[in-house]
């Protein structure tokens, strides 16, 4: 039980308990990570490649420990996307400075990462979901398939984050082995964008829909 006084908020053992779920612990880690990463981004490019793709990739492991330890939590989901979208848009802002010249592309990335994934988990939420990871029966197609098939979602995630991070290399290290890397997975990129604008447009719709109905149900009871 959570109680809100003029004093401040006051939590019982239970909801301490939340807090200290392996997965939120993991997720703690993991925003240390990024924040000392992005402190050594100018000066110790391989400092900052070992903290970031740590960080990256322990996301990976919040989700399996949440469910093999039965330690969901909306808290824990909520925490894994925040840290997911500071962590790409502190690396978004790292790259316009790296590459001034496509600056303002970077700035659009960063805001279709952030209000996609927001809004998402917004409708998600308010229909009851623990997670916006969570695929629906008459969810789109191409957000079924991402969202529904644990492969698919981790290999988008991981073509779409390391294009950044290996953008980020080779403004540091332009060997051709890089750019290479970066072209194998800018495909990926590029459908990820795609999906973040469909899941926007569709998590769109869906908040509007739930509130005609609600007006609806409303003027019954009147």
């Amino acid at each position: 039980r959570v109680s809100t006084q003029s004093t401040g908020v006051k939590m019982d053992k239970e909801a301490v308990r939340v807090f200290l779920f392996v997965p939120n612990l993991i997720g703690y880690l993991r925003i240390t990570f990024s924040i000392v990463s992005f402190y050594v981004a100018f000066d110790s490019p391989l400092v900052f490649f070992l903290l970031y793709a740590t960080s990256f990739l322990l996301d990976g492991m919040d989700g399996y420990a949440a469910r093999a330890l039965n330690q969901c939590s909306r808290f824990g989901a909520v925490l894994d996307m925040v840290i997911d979208r500071v962590s790409t848009a502190g690396l978004t802002i790292v790259l316009s400075h790296l590459y001034p010249k496509y600056c303002f592309g970077f700035i659009l990335l960063c805001m279709l990462d952030f209000i996609s994934h927001w809004i998402r988990m917004y409708s998600y939420l308010s229909f009851g979901e623990a997670s916006h990871k969570n695929a629906s029966p008459n969810e789109n197609a191409l957000l079924k398939i991402y969202y529904g098939n644990r492969t698919v979602l981790g290999v988008l995630c991981l073509g779409n984050e390391f294009f950044y991070i290996f953008l980020y290399l080779y403004s540091h290290f332009p060997h051709t082995l890089v750019l290479v890397l970066v072209c194998i997975c800018a495909p990926i990129f590029a459908l990820k964008q795609v999906i973040n604008v469909i899941q926007m447009y569709a998590a769109s719709v869906d908040l509007v829909v739930w509130e005609i109905e609600d007006q609806k149900k409303e003027k019954r009871k009147q």
